[in-house]
């Protein structure tokens, strides 16, 4: 692979990072990175922000007992790397290192790409997006807004440090999103539609993207006409489409080693112990071809793992940068991540999923006399010290006598995410993904989590009729 030099010269890297640790680090990085990035953003079928541009400089970090600083410039020099080390040493206490001299670079793979985003003109993306906003249209007359998302990032970035690292990697993203809006003159519901990954424009083809328009418009309309639900105690199915919203906030957080090694996790110091149903594993893993969380290596330079976090019910890891690690005696999983060279690594999630088993989806529904089927899950809240959420349901139906019945809308669930996990009773043999950007400490990286069908038997549901 061809990875694009954004570091200064190899000479010049190596004796900042010697500079360092003669002058008290124990620990020091360098962090490059060159970006491009494209995005569009199309309302009322206007053209509304078009933008594209580069963006480059670099970081560097610091560690001296347990204490970390850090500094970031977008001039990449020798001059400025000097100049910004001497600043960030004052930052921490002196201490002592060894420096061993960075290696030959080991290179991430090129993900496999027919036709690179940044090669297709700015014309060709905004008329994709145009032809999304006509397909919603069309597709009904009840449809008041249409909102249309397209960005494309493509990164380069190169990590070394004072034990020798020395990783390149590239990075590219795109991602295709809508936003409807139905309206019946006295009442307005939406729905939001989204793909994306690490892939090629080819990725975008006309049927994607024009069913994922109708995709939207007949979820938003549905919801439009539908009653609202009533609130109370019931059996609720959250199906593999849901997003994977529950896994990556109800348990995700709970198991990213900064916070439990702070004590803030209701997970902290269960190593071992019996923390969801045995029909539940939960796994977060990097390597996945393809997907919006998947990377070859993590802005500490540890190459991508599949982390195994729960087997069959029973806390086995937590997620880990190098500090994370350190604290609590364990060993980095390639879970340190940073939105930019602007920031210094966190433990943030890749791909986290619930694992699927053998339960047919329409078995799991025919097993409900009475309750709540959950097609699309909204936004929500958790709290990661106690795991204690509310989740909106963005498209939810009845369930009668074990069949999918009628659409309702205003719902949201609320409850206990370790609790909720010991009583998962059914977990089905699909998966399905669901992609974003997730936020933490103010940095947003991307994501994807996942989860199979799955049956709660008994959960809180908030209902506005």
């Amino acid at each position: 692979m061809s990875v694009m030099n954004v570091a200064a010269s190899s000479g010049d890297v190596n004796d900042v990072l010697e500079f360092a640790v003669s002058n008290g680090a124990e620990f020091a990085e360098l962090f490059f990175e060159n970006r491009q990035v494209c995005s569009i953003l199309l309302e009322d079928s206007k053209a509304e922000k078009i933008s594209k541009g580069k963006d480059s400089g670099f970081g560097i970090r610091i560690v001296n007992a347990g204490n970390t600083a850090y500094g970031y410039s977008n001039v990449i020099s020798r001059e400025e790397m000097m100049r910004l080390t001497r600043d960030v040493l004052d930052e921490v206490r002196r201490g002592k290192g060894n420096f061993i001299l960075p290696g030959k670079m080991a290179n991430g793979h090129v993900d496999k790409i027919v036709i690179p985003a940044e090669s297709v003109s700015i014309e060709d993306k905004v008329a994709i997006a145009f032809a999304a906003d006509r397909v919603a249209r069309d597709a009904s007359e009840e449809i008041a807004q249409v909102s249309i998302r397209y960005g494309d990032t493509l990164r380069f970035v190169e990590i070394f440090n004072s034990e020798g690292m020395a990783v390149g990697d590239e990075r590219r993203q795109i991602v295709f999103s809508i936003t409807v809006v139905a309206s019946d003159g006295s009442d307005l519901q939406s729905a939001y539609r989204s793909v994306g990954g690490r892939k090629g424009y080819e990725f975008l083809s006309p049927e994607l993207l024009d069913g994922l328009a109708c995709e939207a418009v007949a979820s938003a309309v549905r919801v439009l006409h539908a009653p609202r639900v009533g609130g109370g105690v019931m059996k609720v199915v959250l199906g593999s489409e849901a997003g994977g919203t529950m896994v990556h906030e109800a348990i995700g957080h709970g198991l990213e080693g900064d916070s439990v090694s702070k004590d803030q996790s209701v997970y902290s110091g269960r190593m071992g112990e019996k923390v969801a149903s045995e029909l539940v594993s939960v796994v977060d893993d990097a390597t996945l071809e393809g997907r919006r969380g998947s990377y070859i290596f993590d802005d500490e330079g540890h190459p991508a793992e599949r982390t195994l976090l729960v087997d069959k019910g029973v806390l086995k890891g937590y997620m880990h940068s190098r500090y994370s690690a350190e604290r609590l005696k364990a060993f980095s999983t390639g879970n340190a991540r940073r939105e930019s060279f602007r920031h210094r690594p966190i433990v943030r999630m890749s791909n986290t999923m619930i694992a699927p088993l053998d339960s047919d989806p329409d078995s799991i529904i025919s097993s409900v006399d009475n309750g709540l089927y959950v097609a699309r899950m909204g936004g929500g809240q958790v709290d990661t010290s106690t795991g204690d959420f509310v989740f909106k349901v963005n498209e939810g139906y009845l369930i009668k006598n074990g069949k999918i019945g009628s659409p309702v809308r205003g719902a949201t669930l609320i409850g206990n995410g370790p609790r909720i996990l010991t009583q998962i009773d059914m977990v089905g043999n699909d998966l399905g993904f669901g992609i974003g950007s997730c936020g933490k400490d103010g940095q947003y990286v991307p994501v994807s989590d996942a989860q199979p069908t799955i049956r709660i038997p008994s959960i809180t549901v908030g209902g506005e009729a």
